[in-house]
């Protein structure tokens, strides 16, 4: 009789997974595949707070602006010519009777000035210039960076989320498949392997459960370090916002297609951009590579201006000796510099800084293919991303329900073992967490891929 009793009580709950609505029944990134939709989908508006907040209060932000604000006051200085020189002493005083009685003895004041040549200040100016550029641009790459952490860890929030869910789900399954197990076996109906077995998966879900809160733990403590607040702050339901879900994988199944039937075959209508136009907007809006372009106008200033060294800087001074009994004196000097070791000192330091800018030339060329080869990874993978998800509701999922619908039904007329039941809601359990990971892992590459661009390349 209890073992009649355990059967009628488990056929229920079997039949309600495995007549589990499909993943695409709720909204992509909304809910887990056959958990219905959630009640309240968290849209933009959160993850749009935490980078505002992240903005405002980031340091590695603050930092980059307070070196815009170095560069910029060091323009001024560049172009300004070098402090005057105060000059008072005594000239020609006697050695063998000191005195002011000779009349060349002379107590004297005056004052110099060093005249750079021509066109030497305004280089100076117009390098310090081009480094205030490159601070302000390396600033815009900080935020776009700050932004991009938020949210690469506020996603990986969302899948542990998610993840999380599907472990629980799955757990109060287990529970009920314990009792079921047990009261077999306490009639002796039901053999000890289903017992052990049962407890052996459910110990290694909640070896699961560990590791995902552990790891939320962390992506937590990743994501409030920068918002520069407590690591055990918490987030409000992070949820992968719907124009990011939408342009990974369809709203549902019969939307989902494939380019071509050939096996590795990409998903159809992609929302993301040709390769060319990404990589195209990547070379021309690039922070790092829009920095590193006004690096390069710097040291080209810095070059004109080690062409100039040769050229003579002017001390001009003007001094008035006073004698005593005497009439005094206004004396005037120009001095310049001879360049006699031009070879050796001017012409080297032309080729220094000459060497510098092609090297900085030949690094910007090198960083420009770089970038294209990085764009080209990343519009990859999120062709993947969206591959292995129209999979998954195409196909995986369905076919996952399905065999754990056989199984149930089999397992209800006698046909089909406990175990294969256990496995084959354990197999449907991984499928389901690896969907929302690689859902994840489309709007973390899609978030880096947009930092690399410079705007956003899905609207």
């Amino acid at each position: 009789m209890a073992v009649a009793c355990a059967t009628m009580a488990a056929t229920p709950a079997l039949t309600a997974l495995a007549q589990a609505p499909p993943a695409t029944a709720a909204p992509p990134g909304s809910a887990p595949p056959g958990s219905g939709r959630r009640t309240a989908v968290l849209e933009r508006g959160s993850l749009d707070s935490l980078v505002a907040v992240a903005l405002a209060t980031n340091p590695a932000i603050r930092a980059a602006r307070s070196r815009v604000d170095a560069a910029h006051a060091r323009i001024t200085p560049a172009g300004a010519r070098p402090d005057p020189m105060l000059m008072a002493g005594i000239q020609n005083l006697p050695v063998t009777e000191p005195g002011f009685a000779d009349f060349m003895t002379m107590k004297m004041v005056g004052v110099g000035q060093t005249i750079p040549y021509p066109g030497k200040l305004s280089l100076r100016t117009r390098a310090a210039e081009h480094e205030l550029a490159a601070a302000e641009v390396e600033l815009v790459e900080a935020r776009l960076a700050v932004e991009e952490a938020v949210k690469g860890s506020y996603y990986d929030l969302a899948y542990l989320d998610r993840a999380l869910e599907i472990v629980e789900r799955n757990r109060r399954l287990l529970l009920y498949f314990m009792r079921v197990t047990e009261a077999r076996y306490g009639v002796g109906t039901g053999g000890q392997e289903d017992v052990l077995r049962v407890r052996v998966e459910a110990a290694r879900l909640g070896e699961e459960a560990v590791a995902l809160t552990e790891q939320r733990r962390a992506a937590l403590a990743r994501l409030n370090a920068v918002l520069d607040r407590p690591s055990e702050t918490p987030v409000a339901e992070p949820v992968v916002p719907r124009r990011v879900a939408r342009a990974a994988i369809a709203d549902s199944a019969a939307q989902v297609r494939f380019a071509s039937a050939t096996l590795g075959a990409r998903a159809a209508d992609s929302p993301l951009p040709a390769l060319a136009t990404l990589q195209a907007a990547a070379v021309r809006q690039n922070s790092m590579l829009r920095a590193h372009e006004a690096m390069i106008a710097a040291q080209a200033a810095r070059v004109e201006l080690a062409q100039k060294e040769h050229l003579p800087d002017f001390d001009i001074s003007v001094s008035y000796g006073h004698r005593n009994g005497f009439s005094d004196m206004v004396s005037a000097q120009v001095s310049i510099p001879i360049p006699i070791q031009r070879g050796r000192k001017q012409d080297q330091l032309v080729a220094e800084a000459s060497a510098e800018l092609a090297a900085l030339e030949a690094e910007h060329h090198e960083r420009a293919n770089t970038l294209r080869a990085e764009v080209a990874r990343l519009h990859a993978e999120l062709e993947r991303d969206r591959a292995q998800l129209a999979l998954y509701v195409k196909a995986i999922l369905p076919q996952g329900q399905a065999a754990l619908t056989s199984a149930t039904a089999g397992y209800q007329v006698g046909r089909a073992d406990f175990l294969s039941l256990l496995d084959t809601q354990a197999t449907l359990f991984n499928y389901e967490t690896s969907y929302f990971r690689v859902l994840s892992d489309f709007a973390t590459t899609l978030a880096e891929l947009e930092r690399i661009v410079g705007e956003e390349i899905i609207q």
